[in-house]
C-alpha cells in the first residue's frame, strides 16, 4: 500500500465533494415526503419531486416564485405568516394541520414542519419546510367517522326497536292475562250480581211509590252500579273473546255510515264525515264497525254538552288512514302514554275498555291506531291495509 505524505486519506477530494452534492440530492429527490427550501424573500430556492407531484406544477415553474403565486390569498397568507415566524424566532416551527390547494383544485391537509437554516454568523438565511401529507388520513378518519355514526344511529334504531317490542310484550302478556282473569271470574261474579239486582226489584217493588224518597234512591243506586258492573264484565268477556278476523273487500264509508246510523249519535253532537268510497279496505266488517262504535263512544262522552265528531280518510301508499277527532278538550297530559291501556279512564262513569278493545280489534285487522292531541280536541288516526 503506498502512502502520500502529508495527506490526510479522510480529507474529501474535489471529485468526491461533487459526487456527494449529487448523491445528496439524489437523495432528497427521492424522498417520499414533500420538501422544499425557501429564502428570506419567501422564494423558493429548492424543490423535491414528492413536492412538486403534490402541488401539481412543476420544479422549473415554482423556483424563484413565492406561495401567492400558486396558491389561493387565504392559504398562501398563512404560509407567510408562518415563514416570517421561522426568519424573526430562529426557531423551528410546526404546524399540525394546515390546507393546500393544487393545481386541479383539490386540497391536501398537511402537517408540516419549518426549520431554520443559519449562516456561520448566525443569520437565518433559509428555511426547510418537510411535509406529512394527512390527506388519505383525514380522509380515512372522517370515513370511520361516518361508519361509527351509521352504527351508532342504527344501534339506536335497534334498541328503539327492541324497546318497543317489550313494550308490546308486555302489553300483550298484560292483556292475555286480564283477559284470562275475566273469563274465568266473568260467572262467579255475575251470579250473585244477578241475585243482588233482582232482590233490588224485589224491594223496588215491595216499597212502591210512597217509599221516602231517600230510600227509592237508594235501590235505583243498587240497579245502576249492578248494571254498570254487569256491562264492565261484559266487556271484558268481549276483549278476552276476540275471535280471528275474516276479512274481505269493503268500503270504508258504508262502514261508517252503517256504524254512525246504528250508534244513534245524540242530537247535542254535529257529526262531519269526508270519506271516499273508494279505495276498498280489507277488514272484518263486524269488527271494524265495532271498533268504530268505541271510538264513537269514547268521543260522545268526551262531550257532554255539545260539540263536533270528524271523520276524515285518505289514501297513504298501500294502506288507508282514517282520522277520528272531537272538539272534547283533548287527552290528559297523564293519561297520553296510557291511554289504550285497559281500565285506564279520566272519566268518572268509564269503565278504561273502550279504547283498549278499539285497538285490540283494529290491530286484528292488520291495521294500527295512534292518539293525537289537537287543538280543542283528541284525534285517533287508524291505518287500515287496502283491499289486493
Amino acid at each position: 500500500m503506498t502512502s502520500h505524505e502529508g495527506r490526510d486519506d479522510r480529507e474529501p477530494r474535489p471529485l468526491e465533494d461533487a459526487m456527494s452534492r449529487e448523491f445528496l440530492a439524489e437523495i432528497l429527490e427521492r424522498v417520499a415526503h414533500p420538501i422544499f427550501v425557501k429564502d428570506r424573500s419567501f422564494r423558493w430556492v429548492l424543490l423535491n419531486r414528492a413536492f412538486c407531484d403534490m402541488v401539481g406544477y412543476p420544479s422549473a415553474a415554482m423556483l424563484g416564485k413565492t406561495d401567492h403565486d400558486f396558491f389561493p390569498a387565504t392559504e398562501a397568507d398563512f404560509f407567510r405568516h408562518k415563514d416570517v415566524e421561522v426568519f424573526t424566532t430562529g426557531a423551528q416551527v410546526t404546524i399540525a394541520e394546515e390546507p393546500i390547494t393544487d393545481a386541479d383544485g383539490r386540497v391536501h391537509i398537511l402537517a408540516t414542519t419549518k426549520v431554520p437554516l443559519c449562516a456561520a454568523s448566525g443569520e437565518v438565511t433559509h428555511l426547510v419546510g418537510i411535509i406529512h401529507d394527512l390527506t388519505r388520513l383525514k380522509a380515512a378518519e372522517e370515513s370511520l367517522r361516518s361508519v361509527n355514526e351509521e352504527l351508532e344511529r342504527r344501534v339506536r334504531e335497534r334498541t328503539s326497536e327492541l324497546v318497543a317490542a317489550q313494550e308490546e310484550l308486555v302489553r300483550k302478556e298484560r292483556l292475555a292475562a286480564l283477559g284470562q282473569l275475566a273469563g274465568g271470574l266473568a260467572h262467579q261474579i255475575r251470579n250473585p250480581l244477578g241475585s243482588i239486582a233482582n232482590a233490588a226489584y224485589v224491594l223496588k217493588r215491595a216499597l212502591g211509590d210512597d217509599a221516602a224518597p231517600t230510600v227509592i234512591s237508594a235501590v235505583a243506586i243498587v240497579l245502576e252500579e249492578t248494571w254498570r258492573a254487569n256491562r264492565l264484565i261484559s266487556d271484558l268477556l268481549d276483549y278476552a273473546r276476540v275471535r280471528a278476523p275474516n276479512p274481505q273487500a269493503h268500503s270504508l264509508r258504508e262502514l261508517l255510515e252503517a256504524a254512525i246510523v246504528a250508534h244513534d249519535v245524540p242530537h247535542r253532537i254535529r257529526v262531519s264525515a269526508h270519506v271516499p268510497e273508494k279505495p276498498l279496505i280489507f277488514v272484518d266488517d263486524e269488527q271494524l264497525r265495532a271498533a268504530i262504535d268505541h271510538l264513537m263512544r269514547n268521543a260522545i262522552e268526551a262531550m257532554p254538552a255539545s260539540g263536533t265528531l270528524r271523520f276524515e280518510a285518505r289514501t297513504e301508499g298501500d294502506r288507508l288512514r282514517l282520522a277520528v277527532s272531537d272538539t272534547g278538550g283533548g287527552i290528559a297530559p297523564e293519561l297520553r302514554g296510557k291511554i289504550f291501556e285497559p281500565l285506564i279512564t279520566s272519566k268518572p262513569l268509564g269503565r278504561g275498555l273502550g279504547l283498549t278493545m278499539a285497538r285490540a280489534l283494529i290491530e286484528n285487522q292488520g291495521g294500527t291506531i295512534i292518539s293525537e292531541t289537537i287543538p280543542g280536541g283528541a284525534c285517533f288516526v287508524i291505518s287500515l291495509p287496502l283491499a289486493p
